[in-house]
């Protein structure tokens, strides 16, 4: 019998490194790629809104990060979640800052993304208008194990409902992504609930649907029950 032709033996070359499986560091190259293409669609989208900016949470906007969860029900500065929230936010912040970064248009805050290392959270706990034990949300729901102690958890990204489906949320993860609060960190978690009927009414957990996270390049790390969620991760780390 003949032997393989230089051609061929270049195409099988090919072939095998083609179906060879990705290594991690593969894949979290992949990821870091598919931020990166997602930043740059991001910025393109910013520049149809005008006057966008994003800002940390300090003693003069911590108001302002309430008054987005909250400014739509009577006399909301008074309320007694409304207390507990700011003092638990002034608590966090002087020891871990910022907790939040804030969105704005023309001024007004219209969006936040909210996070804390796992191992702090296990010290100050969640915000009181994130837990939630009558629906089992509640801190050691979210605990990865050790090695996730060093990720930044995201306890909540919202944006006001008249300006959603604008990028403000994507413009807050990615700033986030992109953040120095990251680049001394491990990574990100988030807890995502499953998206059902109950969606429009009443969404216990404002982080977005699962689809919003897998596309910036987050990887589902754990399934979650009663009720139906998942747990995702974003890793900075070279594997």
């Amino acid at each position: 019998m003949g032997s393989d032709s230089s051609t061929e033996r270049l195409e099988r070359t090919r072939r095998l490194k083609r179906d060879r499986p990705r290594s991690r560091k593969s894949a979290s190259k992949e990821r870091h790629l598919i931020v990166a293409q997602a930043l740059s669609k991001i910025g393109k989208a910013l520049t149809k809104i005008k006057n966008i900016k994003i800002v940390p949470i300090d003693a003069k906007n911590i108001l302002d990060r309430i008054g987005v969860c909250w400014g739509h029900i009577e006399n909301w500065k008074n309320s007694k979640i409304v207390q507990e929230s700011r003092e638990w936010l002034e608590r966090s912040n002087s020891i871990f800052k910022p907790t939040t970064f804030i969105s704005y248009i023309d001024g007004s805050a219209v969006g936040i993304i909210e996070f804390l290392p796992q191992r702090l959270m296990k010290q100050l706990g969640l915000c009181p208008c994130r837990a939630n034990p009558e629906q089992r949300e509640i801190e050691k729901r979210y605990f990865l194990g050790r090695d996730f102690d060093d990720y930044l958890f995201i306890s909540c990204l919202y944006v006001n409902k008249e300006h959603q489906g604008k990028g403000i949320g994507k413009a807050l993860l990615n700033h986030l992504l992109n953040s120095k609060m990251l680049q001394n960190s491990d990574g990100v978690t988030v807890y995502v609930a499953e998206r059902d009927k109950s969606w429009e009414d009443y969404i216990s957990w404002p982080t977005g649907p699962k689809e919003f996270y897998l596309k910036s390049g987050f990887v589902i790390e754990k399934n979650l029950e009663n009720p139906k969620g998942y747990m995702l991760s974003y890793s900075t780390r070279c594997e």
